[in-house]
């Protein structure tokens, strides 16, 4: 858990999904919104897959 909590990229998708969510609330639901979610839910998948593999480099 230390690993994601101390790393620069994971901490900036965790403060970025406040500002979806406060756009989520307040804005208008379209297509956009939906774009939104998914980029950043993909940005998020690889951030934990760099993490992750990080790890696999030091176990060689």
């Amino acid at each position: 858990m230390k690993k994601f909590l101390l790393n620069g990229g994971f901490i900036s998708a965790i403060f970025s999904a406040f500002g979806l969510v406060k756009t989520t609330v307040s804005g208008k639901r379209d297509w956009k919104l939906a774009l939104l979610w998914a980029s950043w839910i993909l940005s998020l998948i690889a951030i934990i897959a760099a993490i992750n593999d990080e790890d696999d480099e030091y176990l060689e």
